[in-house]
């Protein structure tokens, strides 16, 4: 058995913290630049996955249609939906005044439940809070 084999047969268990270290910054670069890669060709995929969408909605108003069917496929126009809070102060002051709490998600801040923990020792009423310990490895 060769010296290169022996090598490949060791299991990571038996590597010392230097070469743990090494190993895993070697892992995390090459799941990095595979990861760029990716990306980079992605998009070019996109954005010509977006000059197709536009040229077909523009077919769509054109013609006066909602739809068209290929043998490839059926594209069709829909209404995508996005909101977001301008203003926090006077949305919330909107909710309180018109009791419209359903406009709220219910969440909770991290950052101040942390806070309240360390004050006060124990997380507010209703909050389910963990934490967990983990490994970071940074470049040397």
């Amino acid at each position: 058995m060769t010296t290169e084999t022996m090598e490949k047969k060791r299991s990571v268990k038996d590597l010392n913290n230097e070469q743990l270290v090494k190993v895993y910054i070697q892992l995390r670069d090459r799941r990095s630049a595979r990861k760029r890669a990716y990306e980079m060709e992605d998009e070019d995929d996109k954005s010509k996955q977006e000059k197709i969408e536009g040229i077909l909605l523009h077919r769509f108003q054109e013609y006066g249609i909602e739809s068209c069917k290929t043998s490839s496929g059926t594209a069709y126009k829909s209404v995508r939906t996005s909101a977001s809070v301008a203003d926090p102060d006077l949305f919330f002051s909107y909710v309180v005044k018109n009791d419209m709490w359903d406009l709220l998600e219910k969440r909770c801040n991290k950052t101040l439940v942390e806070q309240y923990k360390e004050e006060h020792g124990e997380v507010p009423p209703g909050i389910n809070y963990s934490q967990t310990t983990v490994v970071n490895v940074r470049r040397g």
